[in-house]
């Protein structure tokens, strides 16, 4: 994938529970209402196999505010996971066409040297 930004973030650390709150600003995206649903996918590359699924159904993508989510990933989903990088992107579900937020993200995995 080619960024053209970089901001750093939270790493995955293996088994234990990940969240990331993402706060957009755009003129083009309207702010979220409370009905608003997303759903994103986490993936070891954009063709492999989706390692985790994240949705406000499930409870792992909250909407915090009119123009902020937040990600959650629990420690069972990821302890096997190996060290190295994850891909995933949000994409708002709730209206009539699917809208992709814009961003997409390449998050470090590190495996966690305590395992419970």
């Amino acid at each position: 994938m080619d960024y053209t930004q970089y901001l750093p973030g939270k790493a995955i650390q293996t088994g234990c529970e990940w969240r990331l709150k993402i706060k957009i600003t755009s003129a083009a995206l309207e702010a979220f209402p409370e009905t608003a649903t997303f759903l994103a996918q986490i993936r070891d590359d954009v063709e492999g196999p989706i390692k985790a699924a994240l949705s406000t159904a499930l409870g792992s993508i909250v909407r915090a505010d009119a123009n902020t989510i937040e990600l959650r990933l629990s420690g069972a989903a990821t302890t096997e996971w190996r060290a190295g990088t994850v891909v995933m992107d949000v994409v708002r579900t709730d209206l009539v066409q699917p809208v992709h937020l814009g961003f997409d993200l390449e998050i470090p995995v590190k495996r966690s040297i305590t395992r419970l």
